[in-house]
């Protein structure tokens, strides 16, 4: 296996199960009047979501970096669009039909997390040039 996927693959795989962790902690340690407002998307659902989004986005990026190195940034821009767009989509329910704005932060605390993984693991890539 390429050793930049296999990198990629690691630490994607180590830092949503270390947010998962983290956000399970937070929400064990909130009141459960708060918390029992779920509707739509629960927190396991969520980050294996956005789980498998980033790990799909990275992986095209480690092969795209590998074919033509000067297109990673521009395939990432548009790869991570594409992605806002299906989190548009996924969290549609949440943003307009729920009244819980908990939930609301929760679903923008997660994409926005893996948004700044993927921007951090993309700037690793890009700073090893071949």
């Amino acid at each position: 296996m390429n050793p930049e996927l296999q990198s990629v693959l690691k630490k994607t795989v180590t830092f949503t199960f270390l947010g998962y962790l983290i956000t399970k902690i937070i929400h064990y340690v909130l009141p459960a009047t708060i918390l029992k407002s779920y509707q739509y998307w629960s927190i396991e659902g969520l980050f294996f979501v956005f789980g498998s989004l980033s790990l799909l986005l990275l992986i095209i990026l480690v092969f795209v970096m590998k074919k033509n190195f000067d297109q990673t940034g521009m395939v990432f821009l548009v790869l991570t669009s594409i992605q806002l767009i299906a989190a548009f989509f996924i969290g549609k329910s949440i943003i307009y039909a729920t009244e819980s704005r908990f939930e609301k932060i929760n679903f923008y605390g997660i994409f926005a997390y893996f948004l700044v993984l993927e921007t951090v693991l993309t700037i690793n890539l890009l700073n090893k040039k071949p």
